[in-house]
């Protein structure tokens, strides 16, 4: 019976007409934004062309070394330049060109670019240096690595910061993801428990069935149904990330994420959404229904919004710690620390047998409270009216 229910609530979610346009929707429009940007990022990531004229060709090797040890990419290639009037623009696709001699070159720049001048200054350096050493008789790369050895070391005191730009995205990601779709799930649920009350189906229901099984079977084909979603958001913006390259661009890997996400999002939709259908019941009218919906999400946005602004400022914090240990606001914190870095693989062992000890406590809670208010035809119930009748 259990099976049942649940096979019918997934289908009737899943294959409705607004799920499915809704969810193309959103893999068009993900799919699409990729699509759309990649160009866009392709054309930043080009690197610069610098001309460089044969009378100052000499510099070319010196302007890739020092290029090439500052990790700056530019093209440089030789090219007869004809240097423009004060009015006049740059060849099409080149940023800069270099004439005059090798030991005093003259820097054309078509943009803002400031490096290049660094970068010609330092090979301009580069090369009277070498030209100096090797008319007093010494060895240019001897004086070359004598200056490459002398470089300070450095020493830093006190807390270092391995703020991860990338690992952080992802955890952000993480949280982000879980919010849209456990706010998803516990709408729907707490829709449709009510929608049942309202039209008295729940009475017939009822006849057949125990309050505790139709209240699981409505979780468990809710839960199948948020998995649907989820691999409707997941997949494209998997799909997205790997045609953008971001994988490479903030050093991420796909498998820890999935499994992250994967993880807290079982133990989230547990914690949240079998308590939010059991609170539902207290409601007989849609109408009402905003009296419970909006304390249960603001349980829910209290600990994202902690995720995202208190975990950075102090991600190993005494109260970071403390919040990372409670059921309702692990599956935001503990995604979001280990971003940082700031939480041992104890914390998070920890953290998910806590909210594994927790969940049969609040199914049974809930339990009582759906069986409790669900054939109350009234006004709002109470909770502890509702605990006493289940």
């Amino acid at each position: 019976m259990l099976w049942l229910i649940a096979h019918r609530e997934f289908r009737t979610r899943t294959l409705s007409k607004a799920n499915i346009i809704s969810s193309a929707i959103m893999i068009v429009l993900i799919v699409g934004a990729a699509v759309i940007l990649k160009p866009i990022l392709s054309s930043d990531d080009e690197a610069a062309v610098v001309q460089v004229d044969p009378a100052t060709a000499e510099l070319v090797p010196y302007l890739e070394g020092v290029a090439a040890a500052q990790e700056l990419d530019y093209v440089i290639e030789e090219a007869e330049v004809v240097v423009p009037g004060a009015d006049g623009e740059m060849p099409e696709g080149v940023t800069a060109m270099i004439a005059g001699t090798a030991t005093a070159p003259e820097l054309y720049l078509g943009g803002g670019d400031g490096t290049l001048v660094g970068l010609v200054d330092d090979a301009t350096r580069a090369l009277a240096l070498e030209t100096e050493v090797t008319a007093l008789g010494g060895d240019p790369a001897a004086v070359s690595g004598a200056l490459d050895a002398a470089v300070p070391t450095v020493v830093m005191v006190g807390d270092s910061d391995d703020f991860d730009s990338g690992t952080f995205f992802a955890g952000l990601v993480v949280i982000v993801m879980l919010f849209i779709i456990l706010i998803q799930s516990a709408s729907v649920i707490m829709m449709g428990v009510v929608e049942e009350k309202s039209s008295r189906v729940v009475e017939i229901l009822l006849a057949t069935v125990r309050p505790a099984t139709l209240l699981g079977g409505k979780v468990l084909g809710v839960g199948m149904y948020a998995l649907v979603q989820a691999a409707s958001m997941v997949g494209p913006i998997i799909f997205a990330a790997w045609y953008l390259d971001l994988f490479a661009t903030l050093n991420l890997e796909a498998g820890p994420l999935l499994v992250k996400f994967g993880v807290w999002f079982l133990l989230g939709f547990a914690v949240f959404i079998v308590f939010f259908g059991g609170l539902a019941a207290l409601v007989s009218r849609q109408e009402d229904i905003g009296a419970v919906t909006t304390p249960m999400m603001l349980l829910m946005m209290v600990p994202l919004y902690l995720a995202i602004y208190l975990v950075p400022s102090n991600p190993d914090g005494t109260v970071t710690q403390v919040l990372t240990q409670i059921p309702f606001f692990a599956p935001f914190m503990v995604p979001m620390r280990s971003a940082f870095g700031a939480i041992t693989t104890a914390e998070t062992l920890l953290a998910v047998t806590i909210c594994l000890v927790t969940i049969p406590l609040l199914t049974w809670v809930a339990g009582r409270v759906y069986a409790g208010a669900v054939l109350n035809t009234g006004g709002r119930m109470k909770l502890a009216d509702a605990l006493k009748r289940g």
